[in-house]
């Protein structure tokens, strides 16, 4: 689902306007990454939590394709995403009740 397709049916459940929740969905998104960028987590109770993490990078030279002078950025930053055990809970109920075989993989009939 992308961001288009998530605004439409939120205007549909809601019953405001496509331009109203596209709004509404845009100024919620630059919070969480403002959020992110200030080192925050974001939480939503009963789905999921996020926050980025700093991450040492690799030295020159110890890569294979890097040389010397290879510019190196200092930092990279790694994304967790977590749901919560409420989601958990809920994908496993639909999983059980989808008829799913052993593997989890559901099957196309």
């Amino acid at each position: 689902m992308n961001k288009q397709t998530t605004v439409r049916a939120v205007a549909r459940k809601t019953g405001h306007t496509y331009f109203e929740v596209q709004t509404m969905l845009e100024a919620l998104l630059e919070v969480w990454a403002d959020a992110l960028v200030n080192g925050e987590q974001i939480s939503i109770q009963d789905f999921l939590s996020i926050k980025v993490t700093q991450m040492k990078t690799h030295r020159r030279g110890k890569l294979l394709h890097h040389r010397e002078n290879t510019p190196m950025p200092k930092v990279a930053y790694r994304v967790d995403a977590r749901m919560s055990n409420v989601l958990k809970q809920q994908l496993r109920k639909e999983n059980l009740q989808s008829g799913s075989s052993k593997s989890g993989v559901k099957k196309n009939d």
